[in-house]
């Protein structure tokens, strides 16, 4: 048995009440002290509502105790007291069972506290993504508009890139279209046409005249030539032949016009060549016929 008020286990001498409850002398001492009531069901407690019993009695209380008594008092007396112990088991019961809920419901409200704080860290946590999430939209949503703009950027700078390229492209064409019609009149100019020196010569030989009918141009007077049939420069390098004519007469006081256009490396008209032999043939053959005040004015037509 134990102290329905302390809960203690009971030795030797405990107090009953009239209320079916236990009590250990100390206890009861404070209670009758303090005029105070039952700890289990709050019943005014006085001394006549108490009774000292013995816990463990000996035999002989025991013998002597029961003697006398009629089996339906003993009966009675024994249902009360199983009855008595069956509702104290109960209370021990009620008490541990109170105490267990209370160590739970303690546990519980650590537990929650516990729980409450990391739902509180998850709770901020939460909130902090989310404004970081918000944020990181913003940023996405800068840079989208960014690369938007970019790319139209990107897509105008192609399109003047590719307009340049164009310009340049027909710029270019202009330039080497012009560069093209500049070369043609010195082409035709310096150039002439190397044909077969020895074709013409059957009919060199049968006619005398054909030397002057022929294509070959004759001047009217050695001051007066014509634009396609000047005089060459005078060929300065070692690699002229060793037939050369000068180019001005000596009527001429003034040098002749000096054309700016650009022109090919030219030929020596009179100078023999040893890459064409032919074209030096024809002209060594042609140029007493074409020139003849030249070769009157002037005492030395070749110079060595």
């Amino acid at each position: 048995m134990k102290c329905n008020a302390c809960w203690r286990e009971l030795e030797g001498q405990a107090i009953s009440t009239t209320c079916g409850h236990l009590l250990c002398a100390d206890d009861a001492k404070k209670i009758l002290s303090n005029d105070g009531a039952c700890p289990i069901c709050d019943q005014v407690l006085s001394k006549s509502h108490m009774k000292p019993m013995d816990i463990n009695p000996s035999d002989d209380w025991t013998n002597m105790a029961m003697v006398g008594i009629s089996p339906q008092i003993l009966m009675k007396s024994a249902y009360r007291s199983v009855m008595f112990y069956i509702g104290q088991k109960e209370l021990e019961m009620q008490y541990k069972m109170n105490r267990i809920v209370g160590q739970c419901r303690q546990k519980c409200e650590l537990m929650q506290a516990k729980f409450t704080e990391k739902l509180e860290e998850v709770h901020t946590a939460y909130q902090k993504m989310a404004k970081r999430c918000q944020l990181m939209e913003q940023e996405n949503e800068n840079l989208n508009r960014d690369k938007q703009e970019l790319q139209e950027k990107f897509a105008e700078k192609s399109r003047q890139k590719r307009k340049l390229d164009e310009m340049y492209d027909q710029l270019r064409n202009e330039y080497e279209s012009l560069k093209r019609s500049a070369l043609q009149p010195a082409n035709n100019y310096l150039a002439r046409p190397q044909s077969d020196p020895f074709a013409g010569m059957p009919n060199m030989m049968d006619g005398g005249n054909h030397l002057r009918q022929g294509s070959v141009d004759l001047p009217k007077t050695p001051g007066q030539r014509d634009e396609g049939w000047g005089p060459p420069p005078r060929q300065r390098c070692s690699t002229s032949g060793p037939f050369e004519l000068s180019t001005g007469s000596p009527g001429h006081a003034m040098a002749p016009p000096a054309d700016i256009r650009p022109r090919q490396q030219t030929r020596p008209v009179f100078g023999a060549t040893m890459n064409n032999p032919s074209s030096a043939l024809r002209n060594f053959i042609i140029s007493p016929v074409k020139r003849p005040q030249v070769s009157r004015n002037r005492q030395h037509i070749f110079t060595l």
